[in-house]
């Protein structure tokens, strides 16, 4: 396996017995989870922060990868997260909370936090990733949505995407909109109305879908894609402090 990059170790910090499991987003690190996962764990909670498989490397070590390899790495670490916590709660951003989404349709969690998550079936677009991953194996990304310049700076991802890759992300999210109405533990969603990777609309469109009983949307107003990191971050991390709280009891 190729070395890890610089800053997109995986993490752990210990805590008590309620345990929040961080999810980064589709070519990202954790490195955009350290701080929401430091500020929870500042409150005594035990905190982890996965790596999902082939990502936080090298872009080929994701196009080796498929859909189900990332779910598998997300479910494996709430497992380890499970064997020391009563309570467990999964958080993520972009890609992995669209994973948290789908983990939260397949086992009990306490409840879910799903930041900036896609949600895109349309068999064009599928179709189109089929052909250009022989045609164009690899696509050079652009800036990440982050507005807030020093956060921008500080990012550790990946300046490739694999087009096999988003071939599997569509494939994904195709199959998690059959999931959603699976989901039954109380759900917080938020989106950032400036985002410019993920349609806004998109957050509705879940909620929608959900099969939680209670569930809630915060819109996020100066932020881009990666809300954790963004210029809203502390009303990120506020929101989630107090959702976790309100389910603990």
């Amino acid at each position: 396996m190729t070395r890890i990059m610089p800053g997109a170790e995986p993490f752990s910090y210990p805590g008590n017995d309620v345990g929040c499991l961080l999810i980064h987003g589709f070519t990202g690190s954790p490195q955009e989870m350290r701080g929401l996962g430091q500020f929870l764990n500042g409150l005594g909670w035990t905190v982890r922060g996965a790596l999902i498989s082939g990502h936080g490397t090298h872009e080929r070590e994701l196009a080796r990868t498929d859909w189900r390899d990332w779910f598998r790495s997300v479910y494996t670490e709430h497992e380890a997260l499970a064997v020391a916590c009563k309570h467990t709660f999964v958080i993520g951003q972009s890609l992995g909370g669209a994973l948290s989404l789908h983990l939260a349709a397949h086992i009990p969690l306490r409840g879910v936090v799903s930041l900036s998550s896609p949600l895109v079936t349309d068999l064009k677009l599928l179709w189109l990733a089929r052909v250009l991953k022989y045609v164009q194996p690899y696509r050079k990304k652009g800036q990440s949505n982050i507005h807030d310049p020093e956060a921008l700076a500080e990012r550790v991802a990946y300046h490739y995407t694999p087009n096999r890759s988003n071939e599997q992300v569509l494939l994904f999210l195709r199959h998690l909109l059959d999931d959603l109405p699976e989901v039954r533990c109380p759900a917080l969603l938020m989106h950032a109305r400036q985002d410019r990777t993920v349609d806004p609309q998109t957050m509705p469109r879940i909620l929608h879908q959900l099969g939680s009983s209670e569930k809630e949307m915060v819109w996020l107003e100066n932020s881009g894609h990666v809300v954790t990191e963004d210029y809203d971050r502390q009303v990120v991390y506020t929101k989630v402090r107090d959702f976790v709280s309100g389910h603990i009891t």
